[in-house]
């Protein structure tokens, strides 16, 4: 029993450790992310956001993508 509850305190310490590595990750890449978009201006990122937006409404306007995204809003709501 000694050394199941060992092994446990063990695993636990090792996940521990993972979780925060993986946390430490997950701030850098974020930090990176937010590095590069800086780097972006801001016209650009207004047109990408236009284009995006005509792209959207030109794909509802097709019968099969509104039926498609109907079906999917509806089958996240169960």
């Amino acid at each position: 029993m000694k050394h199941l509850n060992k092994r446990i305190q063990d695993c636990s310490r090792d996940m521990d450790r993972q979780r925060r590595s993986v946390l430490a990750l997950v701030g850098q890449e974020k930090q990176n992310v937010r590095q590069q978009v800086e780097g972006i201006p801001m016209p650009v990122l207004l047109g990408v956001a236009l284009v995006s937006g005509f792209l959207v409404e030109r794909l509802l306007h097709y019968p099969n993508t509104s039926q498609l995204i109907r079906l999917a809003i509806a089958y996240r709501a169960f």
